[in-house]
Formats: C-alpha cells, sequence, structure tokens
C-alpha cells in the first residue's frame, strides 16, 4: 500500500541521520545507488536516475586512508546485500528487514580518487543489484 513512499522515507531518514554517523567536523560526500545490473569498475555509465534509486552512501575519507561508509538501502526484504568496493573487495553485508529496508556503517581503507560500490546478494537474479554514482575522495 505505502510502497511507493518507502523509498524517498528511507532516504529522508538517513540524511537526518547521517550527521549523527559521522564526528563533528567530517567532510562526508554523498552518492547514491541505482539499480543496475552491470557497469565496469568505474560504473563510467552509472547516473543518478530518482526511478531507479535504491540507496545512498555516505562517505568520509581520512588522510590515513581509513574511509567510514555509511549505506542506507530499499531492497527485497529479508535479503541480505554484499557491499563491495568496486573491483576491490567486499567491505561488508546489509541484512534488509521485513519491509526491505537494510543500514550498515563499514570502515575499510581507499585511496584518493574515483570511489565506486556495487551491492547485491550471493547469486543475485538480474535487477536485485546497485551500482553507485561515482564520487571522487582526497
Amino acid at each position: 500500500m505505502y510502497k511507493g513512499l518507502l523509498r524517498p522515507l528511507l532516504l529522508a531518514v538517513a540524511m537526518l541521520t547521517s550527521a549523527v554517523w559521522f564526528p563533528a567536523g567530517a567532510q562526508a560526500q554523498e552518492t547514491y545507488l541505482i539499480r543496475q545490473d552491470f557497469s565496469d569498475c568505474n560504473n563510467s555509465n552509472v547516473k543518478y536516475n530518482p526511478d531507479l534509486l535504491g540507496g545512498a552512501i555516505w562517505v568520509d575519507r581520512q588522510s590515513n586512508g581509513s574511509t567510514t561508509a555509511k549505506v542506507a538501502i530499499t531492497g527485497t526484504a529479508d535479503t541480505t546485500y554484499n557491499l563491495y568496493h568496486k573491483c576491490v573487495t567486499q567491505v561488508g553485508a546489509i541484512t534488509t528487514g521485513s519491509e526491505g529496508v537494510g543500514e550498515g556503517v563499514f570502515t575499510f581503507q581507499t585511496s584518493p580518487g574515483i570511489l565506486t560500490f556495487d551491492m547485491y546478494p550471493t547469486g543475485a537474479p538480474a535487477g536485485n543489484k546497485f551500482q553507485s554514482v561515482p564520487i571522487t575522495v582526497q
């Protein structure tokens, strides 16, 4: 009944709580998770599309290379999604609840440059995968 309202509501709540996730003075950057099955390592063909929006990621990279990513998604109910620093390594997993909403916080090492993610369940069928819009971290 309210399924069409769930995505905007999830992202609104996540945006409000992102300030709580990061310490004062953090310079978090925001990117979006788009429902798209495949892309290259730089997600060069992934563009923001509100009709395909599946979540958001807030990234804060420290000068020592430690990066914290806060992730909020709307996916399939009761499903574990694996989050990958694209073409590098898995950084964690998020399990959605009965409404398909999930969130997580992950810390991992990165280098300055383009940062991309992909997220999907093990053995994910087409239509149940996410790619991030690329962002540049310093």
